[in-house]
Protein backbone atom coordinates (compact mmCIF):
# COMPACT_ATOMS: atom_id res chain seq x y z
CA UNK A 1 0.00 0.00 0.00
CA UNK A 2 1.62 3.20 -0.68
CA UNK A 3 2.18 5.79 1.94
CA UNK A 4 -0.85 8.64 1.13
CA UNK A 5 -3.12 5.72 1.49
CA UNK A 6 -1.79 4.25 4.35
CA UNK A 7 -1.59 7.83 5.94
CA UNK A 8 -5.21 8.22 4.91
CA UNK A 9 -6.11 5.17 6.98
CA UNK A 10 -4.04 6.62 9.55
CA UNK A 11 -5.63 9.96 9.81
CA UNK A 12 -9.41 8.46 9.54
CA UNK A 13 -8.75 6.41 12.71
CA UNK A 14 -7.64 9.30 14.66
CA UNK A 15 -10.09 11.44 13.60
CA UNK A 16 -12.70 8.52 14.69
CA UNK A 17 -10.88 8.40 18.00
CA UNK A 18 -9.73 11.44 19.05
CA UNK A 19 -11.63 13.90 16.66
CA UNK A 20 -8.31 14.92 15.30
CA UNK A 21 -8.79 17.38 12.33
CA UNK A 22 -6.03 17.27 9.63
CA UNK A 23 -5.13 20.97 9.36
CA UNK A 24 -1.80 21.17 7.80
CA UNK A 25 0.18 22.11 11.45
CA UNK A 26 -1.43 19.17 12.55
CA UNK A 27 -0.33 16.96 10.05
CA UNK A 28 2.77 18.27 9.76
CA UNK A 29 3.39 17.17 13.41
CA UNK A 30 1.87 13.36 12.77
CA UNK A 31 3.96 13.24 9.84
CA UNK A 32 7.49 13.94 11.84
CA UNK A 33 6.03 11.52 14.61
CA UNK A 34 5.34 8.88 12.19
CA UNK A 35 8.45 9.55 10.63
CA UNK A 36 10.34 8.98 13.82
CA UNK A 37 8.48 6.19 15.11
CA UNK A 38 8.93 4.20 12.14
CA UNK A 39 12.53 5.03 12.14
CA UNK A 40 13.14 3.83 15.80
CA UNK A 41 11.13 0.62 14.70
CA UNK A 42 13.32 -0.11 11.34
CA UNK A 43 10.09 0.00 8.97
CA UNK A 44 8.72 1.64 6.31
CA UNK A 45 6.70 4.80 7.51
CA UNK A 46 3.77 3.31 5.45
CA UNK A 47 3.73 0.18 6.81
CA UNK A 48 3.70 1.90 10.67
CA UNK A 49 0.72 3.52 9.56
CA UNK A 50 -1.12 0.72 9.14
CA UNK A 51 -0.08 -0.68 12.11
CA UNK A 52 -1.07 2.71 14.49
CA UNK A 53 -4.39 2.81 12.28
CA UNK A 54 -5.17 -0.29 13.78
CA UNK A 55 -3.57 -0.12 17.10
CA UNK A 56 -5.17 2.09 20.06
CA UNK A 57 -2.43 1.48 22.01
CA UNK A 58 0.13 2.36 18.91
CA UNK A 59 -2.00 5.42 18.47
CA UNK A 60 -2.06 7.08 21.80
CA UNK A 61 2.02 6.76 21.59
CA UNK A 62 1.61 8.36 18.38
CA UNK A 63 -0.37 11.32 20.12
CA UNK A 64 2.35 11.38 23.36
CA UNK A 65 4.78 12.00 20.51
CA UNK A 66 3.02 14.73 17.76
CA UNK A 67 1.27 16.89 21.17
CA UNK A 68 4.46 18.71 21.68
CA UNK A 69 3.94 22.31 22.70
CA UNK A 70 5.08 24.99 25.53
CA UNK A 71 2.85 26.02 28.11
CA UNK A 72 3.27 28.09 31.35
CA UNK A 73 1.70 28.92 34.12
CA UNK A 74 -1.21 32.06 33.56
CA UNK A 75 -1.08 31.62 30.27
CA UNK A 76 -3.58 33.65 29.39
CA UNK A 77 -3.24 36.65 32.13
CA UNK A 78 -6.22 38.76 31.14
CA UNK A 79 -8.47 34.90 31.76
CA UNK A 80 -7.05 34.55 35.05
CA UNK A 81 -7.83 38.25 36.03
CA UNK A 82 -11.40 37.48 34.60
CA UNK A 83 -10.90 34.28 36.74
CA UNK A 84 -9.91 36.32 39.99
CA UNK A 85 -11.65 39.59 39.90
CA UNK A 86 -15.42 37.91 38.30
CA UNK A 87 -16.09 34.11 37.53
CA UNK A 88 -14.73 32.65 40.79
CA UNK A 89 -16.37 35.14 43.19
CA UNK A 90 -19.93 34.69 41.31
CA UNK A 91 -19.12 31.28 41.75
CA UNK A 92 -18.68 31.05 45.12
CA UNK A 93 -21.38 33.67 46.02
CA UNK A 94 -23.76 31.53 44.68
CA UNK A 95 -22.98 28.30 46.82
CA UNK A 96 -23.35 27.88 50.48
CA UNK A 97 -20.17 27.82 52.19
CA UNK A 98 -20.49 24.17 53.04
CA UNK A 99 -21.05 23.00 49.18
CA UNK A 100 -18.09 21.60 47.42
CA UNK A 101 -16.76 23.66 44.59
CA UNK A 102 -15.97 21.12 41.84
CA UNK A 103 -13.64 22.81 38.78
CA UNK A 104 -12.37 20.89 36.02
CA UNK A 105 -8.95 21.75 33.81
CA UNK A 106 -10.21 19.08 30.72
CA UNK A 107 -6.58 19.40 28.63
CA UNK A 108 -4.49 19.49 31.40
CA UNK A 109 -1.21 19.36 29.29
CA UNK A 110 1.82 19.13 31.72
CA UNK A 111 -0.32 21.01 34.59
CA UNK A 112 0.27 24.36 34.35
CA UNK A 113 -3.23 25.36 34.13
CA UNK A 114 -4.52 23.57 37.13
CA UNK A 115 -2.00 24.86 39.23
CA UNK A 116 -2.44 28.39 37.89
CA UNK A 117 -5.92 27.92 39.11
CA UNK A 118 -5.93 26.64 42.51
CA UNK A 119 -2.70 29.87 42.91
CA UNK A 120 -5.74 31.79 41.92
CA UNK A 121 -8.68 29.77 44.18
CA UNK A 122 -6.30 30.37 47.55
CA UNK A 123 -5.30 33.93 46.56
CA UNK A 124 -8.83 34.72 46.85
CA UNK A 125 -9.66 32.99 50.17
CA UNK A 126 -10.34 34.42 53.54
CA UNK A 127 -8.56 33.13 56.73
CA UNK A 128 -11.97 31.89 57.64
CA UNK A 129 -12.84 30.29 54.72
CA UNK A 130 -12.95 26.33 54.72
CA UNK A 131 -14.94 25.51 51.79
CA UNK A 132 -13.75 22.28 50.06
CA UNK A 133 -12.37 22.77 46.82
CA UNK A 134 -11.81 19.72 44.26
CA UNK A 135 -9.94 20.13 41.12
CA UNK A 136 -10.46 17.66 38.80
CA UNK A 137 -7.36 17.77 35.83
CA UNK A 138 -7.85 15.22 32.80
CA UNK A 139 -5.85 14.82 29.43
CA UNK A 140 -5.49 11.90 27.12
CA UNK A 141 -1.65 11.75 27.39
CA UNK A 142 0.29 9.65 30.10
CA UNK A 143 3.19 11.65 29.73
CA UNK A 144 1.86 14.87 30.55
CA UNK A 145 0.01 13.98 33.53
CA UNK A 146 3.21 12.06 34.49
CA UNK A 147 4.86 15.61 34.48
CA UNK A 148 1.90 17.39 36.00
CA UNK A 149 1.74 14.91 38.94
CA UNK A 150 5.00 15.41 39.83
CA UNK A 151 4.26 19.20 39.82
CA UNK A 152 8.25 20.04 38.93
CA UNK A 153 8.56 22.98 36.84
CA UNK A 154 11.43 24.93 35.82
CA UNK A 155 11.71 28.90 35.75
CA UNK A 156 10.53 29.36 32.54
CA UNK A 157 7.00 27.52 33.23
CA UNK A 158 6.73 30.60 35.94
CA UNK A 159 7.55 33.43 34.34
CA UNK A 160 4.15 35.15 34.67
CA UNK A 161 4.61 34.77 38.24
CA UNK A 162 5.81 37.46 40.54
CA UNK A 163 8.72 36.51 43.09
CA UNK A 164 6.94 36.86 46.84
CA UNK A 165 3.90 34.72 44.77
CA UNK A 166 7.05 32.13 43.14
CA UNK A 167 8.39 32.18 47.04
CA UNK A 168 4.68 31.34 48.42
CA UNK A 169 3.72 28.44 46.59
CA UNK A 170 6.52 26.43 45.06
CA UNK A 171 9.50 24.78 46.95
CA UNK A 172 12.55 25.89 45.29
CA UNK A 173 15.38 23.31 44.52
CA UNK A 174 18.92 23.56 43.16
CA UNK A 175 19.76 26.63 42.26
CA UNK A 176 23.25 27.45 42.70
CA UNK A 177 25.29 31.12 43.70
CA UNK A 178 26.12 31.52 40.20
CA UNK A 179 22.16 30.83 39.12
CA UNK A 180 19.89 31.68 41.87
CA UNK A 181 16.89 31.01 40.22
CA UNK A 182 17.70 27.45 38.32
CA UNK A 183 17.32 24.62 39.43
CA UNK A 184 13.49 23.30 40.36
CA UNK A 185 10.26 24.53 41.74
CA UNK A 186 7.86 21.96 43.09
CA UNK A 187 4.13 23.40 43.64
CA UNK A 188 3.87 23.07 47.32
CA UNK A 189 1.53 20.17 48.99
CA UNK A 190 -1.41 22.26 50.25
CA UNK A 191 -2.15 23.02 46.39
CA UNK A 192 -1.16 19.63 45.22
CA UNK A 193 -3.82 18.54 47.34
CA UNK A 194 -6.81 19.72 45.55
CA UNK A 195 -5.72 18.62 42.75
CA UNK A 196 -7.12 14.99 40.94
CA UNK A 197 -5.52 13.83 37.58
CA UNK A 198 -6.91 11.23 35.28
CA UNK A 199 -5.96 9.74 31.89
CA UNK A 200 -9.20 10.61 29.66
CA UNK A 201 -9.80 10.22 25.96
CA UNK A 202 -12.46 12.93 25.86
CA UNK A 203 -14.04 11.31 22.63
CA UNK A 204 -14.66 8.31 24.51
CA UNK A 205 -18.15 8.16 25.52
CA UNK A 206 -18.54 6.15 28.33
CA UNK A 207 -16.43 8.38 30.25
CA UNK A 208 -19.39 11.29 29.78
CA UNK A 209 -21.75 8.76 31.71
CA UNK A 210 -22.74 10.24 35.30
CA UNK A 211 -20.49 13.89 34.01
CA UNK A 212 -23.92 15.31 34.20
CA UNK A 213 -24.49 18.74 36.52
CA UNK A 214 -20.84 18.55 38.02
CA UNK A 215 -18.90 21.20 37.84
CA UNK A 216 -19.16 25.16 38.91
CA UNK A 217 -16.60 25.93 36.45
CA UNK A 218 -14.64 23.71 33.19
CA UNK A 219 -11.41 25.12 31.98
CA UNK A 220 -11.04 23.58 28.33
CA UNK A 221 -8.49 25.92 26.50
CA UNK A 222 -7.23 24.74 23.13
CA UNK A 223 -8.52 21.54 22.41
CA UNK A 224 -11.84 22.60 20.37
CA UNK A 225 -8.97 24.16 17.61
CA UNK A 226 -7.90 20.38 17.01
CA UNK A 227 -10.88 19.21 16.72
CA UNK A 228 -12.94 18.57 13.37
CA UNK A 229 -16.41 20.09 13.36
CA UNK A 230 -18.80 17.12 13.87
CA UNK A 231 -16.18 16.26 17.31
CA UNK A 232 -16.18 19.62 18.40
CA UNK A 233 -19.95 20.00 18.46
CA UNK A 234 -20.12 17.12 20.49
CA UNK A 235 -17.51 18.53 22.93
CA UNK A 236 -19.15 21.61 23.36
CA UNK A 237 -21.98 20.09 24.31
CA UNK A 238 -20.83 17.06 26.63
CA UNK A 239 -18.92 20.16 28.15
CA UNK A 240 -22.15 22.28 28.85
CA UNK A 241 -24.14 19.04 29.89
CA UNK A 242 -21.75 18.74 32.65
CA UNK A 243 -21.63 21.96 34.17
CA UNK A 244 -24.08 22.96 37.12
CA UNK A 245 -26.90 25.31 36.09
CA UNK A 246 -25.01 28.69 36.14
CA UNK A 247 -21.30 27.11 36.13
CA UNK A 248 -18.86 28.41 33.64
CA UNK A 249 -17.09 27.20 30.43
CA UNK A 250 -13.56 29.13 29.49
CA UNK A 251 -12.11 28.36 25.77
CA UNK A 252 -8.92 29.78 24.38
CA UNK A 253 -9.87 33.45 22.75
CA UNK A 254 -9.42 31.67 19.47
CA UNK A 255 -11.85 29.23 20.14
CA UNK A 256 -15.04 31.85 21.07
CA UNK A 257 -16.38 31.96 17.63
CA UNK A 258 -17.02 27.99 18.13
CA UNK A 259 -19.33 28.45 21.11
CA UNK A 260 -21.78 31.13 19.34
CA UNK A 261 -24.38 28.71 18.84
CA UNK A 262 -23.92 26.27 21.83
CA UNK A 263 -26.66 27.41 24.19
CA UNK A 264 -24.40 28.70 26.49
CA UNK A 265 -24.93 32.59 27.55
CA UNK A 266 -21.23 34.45 26.48
CA UNK A 267 -19.99 36.79 29.83
CA UNK A 268 -19.33 40.36 28.34
CA UNK A 269 -17.44 41.18 30.74
CA UNK A 270 -15.30 38.43 30.32
CA UNK A 271 -15.11 37.30 26.68
CA UNK A 272 -13.60 33.60 26.99
CA UNK A 273 -16.12 32.33 29.72
CA UNK A 274 -19.78 31.15 28.80
CA UNK A 275 -22.35 30.59 31.33
CA UNK A 276 -25.22 28.01 31.13
CA UNK A 277 -28.33 29.34 32.19
CA UNK A 278 -30.45 26.19 32.54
Amino acid sequence: MSQPTALKKLEEALAEYYGWAATPSARAKINAAIESKAGRLRIEPAEYCLIAAGSQSEMLALVEEAAVGETYFFREPTQFAALRKLILPRITAAHPATETLRLWSAACSTGEEAYSLAITIDQLRQPEDDRAIEIFVTDVRNRALLAASQARYQLPALRQIDTATRAKYFDHTGGTPDAPLSGIYTVIPDLRKLVTFRRINLLDGLFWKGMGRRFDLILCANLLLYLHGAAMRQMIARLSQSLRPGGYLMVAPAEVSFLEHSGLRPIKEAPTFFQRVS
